[in-house]
């Protein structure tokens, strides 16, 4: 729940997270600016680091403006690629996850 006691909205990442997919997740990512946001991403069984980037700028920007932004529930893979590019940010993933 967030702080206006609100529930927050979902987007259910797509199972590939390349190239090609990371202007369509800016897009859906800026459709929920201004609200609190949980990404699924326990289908993804691929992701590139452009998309990870298009995450972490969003996790910033939500942080600036008090918004929730959390990444869970993660696949196994879309955790590793994170932790193989040396994401620990706690914005994406809650730390209990990231050992």
């Amino acid at each position: 729940m967030s702080s206006d006691g609100t529930s927050p909205k979902v987007l259910k990442l797509p199972e590939v997270l390349d190239l090609n997919a990371a202007s369509r997740l800016h897009e859906q990512v800026l459709a929920h600016k201004g609200e609190d946001i949980d990404i699924d991403a326990s289908d993804v069984s691929r992701v590139g680091a452009q998309c990870v980037q298009v995450l972490l700028a969003a996790a910033k920007s939500w942080r600036a403006e008090e918004q929730n932004f959390k990444v869970t529930p993660a696949s196994d893979v879309f955790v590793k690629t994170l932790q193989l590019l040396g994401i620990s940010d706690e914005a994406l993933l809650p730390k209990e996850i990231l050992k």
